[in-house]
């Protein structure tokens, strides 16, 4: 079997598996032939491409790593395992915190999120701090872990006034809102508040809170997202300024384009958005160094 190791060296967490030579002789022990590819973010570098001809990816990289691949290999017939190697790795951490109750340990059937044509393992979402999932440059990220996370979240502290109609299934919604997510994942930058999240049942969720207005909105705001992202949510919830719904297919219909965060990468709208769910689209395996070198 050929094995393609592939490592996106801009990842947060990345250096460690780069240089570790003990990994690729596990590799070479367990399928045979193994090349190694290092490629930076900002490199053009075709993962679909590059892979032709391999039975096997093992792909190091953190959120957006793993977005690139499961978008480029969408049709293809070839295995992937995952090292998570960000700084974040909330679709990894969703992951394990299933492990222990999946059968076949480390591999994993998932449903996969798609809006307009793109495939997202865990989130796609518009809004208040939504821009520090792809502003923060990899050299930041790399030296200051997730502090640099944390710092755009100051600077990202404020309300959006996003005026979207929005049909989940069955349900419409209407009004101005400061975010618009839909989630597919128990975690998002690290908070883990989706507790109806279910690995491969066919339905995301998508949470919606309204744009708080007038001389204390920031004060206002703070309320609204402690609520969403500290409490979290068992089940789902609708108030005056927040909706958490599950759903298999949202239309979102929007005054004028946002960019998205679509897993750690910019996506930029159209006027008029669908989001739908495929039920078990995505196969993975979950790993890690040491997985191999036991082998």
């Amino acid at each position: 079997m050929k094995c393609l190791l592939l490592i996106n060296s801009s990842s947060g967490n990345a250096d460690g598996v780069d240089g570790d030579k003990e990994l690729i002789a596990a590799l070479t022990k367990a399928y045979g032939i193994v090349h190694k590819k290092v490629y930076k973010a900002e490199d053009r570098f075709d993962i679909a491409k590059e892979s032709e001809g391999y039975d096997i990816l093992v792909l190091c990289g953190g959120d957006g790593t793993f977005n690139y691949a499961i978008n480029a290999l969408r049709d293809k017939n070839i295995e992937l395992y995952y090292i998570p190697c960000g700084t974040f790795n909330d679709c990894a951490h969703t992951l394990k915190k299933l492990d222990s109750a999946n059968t076949q340990r480390g591999q994993f059937k998932l449903d996969l999120g798609e809006i307009n044509s793109r495939l997202f393992s865990y989130v796609a979402a518009a809004g208040s701090f939504t821009p520090i999932g792809y502003l923060p440059k990899s050299k930041h990220k790399k030296v200051f872990k997730r502090l640099v996370y944390y710092l755009y979240a100051f600077k990202e502290y404020k309300v959006h006034r996003i005026n979207a109609s929005v049909k989940a299934d069955d349900r419409s919604f209407e009004g101005c809102y400061t975010l618009i997510m839909a989630v597919n994942s128990r975690y998002v930058f690290g908070f883990n508040f989706n507790r109806l999240f279910n690995l491969n049942d066919g339905k995301g969720q998508l949470l919606l809170i309204k744009a708080p207005t007038g001389p204390l909105r920031l004060i206002k705001m703070f309320f609204l997202f402690f609520r969403a992202f500290f409490i979290g949510f068992k089940s789902e919830y609708e108030s005056e300024n927040i909706k958490f719904v599950s759903f298999r297919r949202c239309l979102i219909r929007l005054d004028k384009p946002q960019d998205f965060c679509v897993d750690g990468e910019r996506l930029t709208s159209g006027l008029a958005n669908e989001i739908c769910m495929h039920k078990e689209r995505g196969r993975v395996i979950l790993t890690g160094t040491k997985d191999f070198l036991s082998k």
